[in-house]
């Protein structure tokens, strides 16, 4: 059961909730699991059976899955107000098909799956509005498989680095990556030390400038006209 006020009326704004009656609302309240976590904490194992679903409060969680040769793939990082695993509730046989793993600190909220079933199942209209969380969430995923599967690697992190900026009509900007190179190039499906390759060439080319995980695009103009889709690319392909 969630107790404090505050945390309550955040989990409430979630688009998975407020379009809840308010009796549904209370009733997941009560049946939800606060939980807190030190970094590199595993939460989910791929294949594990699949009985809740999660709301970040604070922090971040790593989901990735393990190839057939044990390697790691990362799939996506879940960032606070985000949640995570609500879909695997409308599968038949509902097992996790990722693994999770705190990338630090992390506050989170988990969700019965079975009362989240029930609920929607009375009221299709609510039902309505998860399918078009869904649907969101699905068109980024289909966005980002484009791009690992019709891109080489120095397009995917030019593609990677235009997709964060808040404004592409800006003279300048300044990303933080956020997450450690190891966990980018992961990301981008490319080892360390291409990713590390990528960006010296992006730096002599005169498109970044880099500090550790700050990078900062000295003309945004130049770096679109150079990896726009609809331009070819001048920097050779690694």
């Amino acid at each position: 059961m969630i107790q404090a006020p505050e945390t309550r009326e955040i989990i409430l704004l979630h688009p998975l909730f407020r379009h809840l009656r308010r009796e549904d609302q209370v009733r997941l309240l009560d049946a939800a699991h606060e939980q807190r976590h030190a970094n590199e904490v595993m939460l989910l194992h791929q294949g594990q059976e699949a009985e809740r679903f999660f709301l970040v409060l604070s922090g971040r969680v790593k989901l990735f899955r393990i190839s057939a040769d044990g390697q790691e793939k990362v799939v996506e990082i879940i960032q606070a107000g985000q949640t995570f695993a609500e879909a695997v509730m409308f599968m038949q046989h509902a097992v996790y098909p990722v693994c999770a793993q705190t990338l630090g600190p992390v506050h989170m909220i988990s969700f019965p799956n079975r009362m989240m079933l029930q609920i929607l199942s009375e009221h299709p209209q609510t039902c309505l509005h998860l399918l078009g969380h869904l649907s969101v969430r699905l068109h980024q995923r289909l966005g980002e498989l484009e791009t690992l599967t019709l891109q080489n690697a120095t397009q995917r992190f030019a593609l990677y680095l235009i997709q964060r900026l808040e404004n592409r009509a800006v003279e300048s900007a300044e990303i933080d990556l956020l997450l450690p190179k190891r966990l980018v190039a992961a990301r981008l499906s490319m080892q360390p030390e291409t990713l590390s390759r990528i960006m010296a060439r992006l730096r002599q080319a005169g498109l970044i400038e880099s500090r550790g995980r700050r990078i900062r695009i000295p003309s945004v103009g130049r770096l679109l006209d150079e990896f726009s889709e609809s331009r070819e690319i001048s920097l050779r392909a690694v």
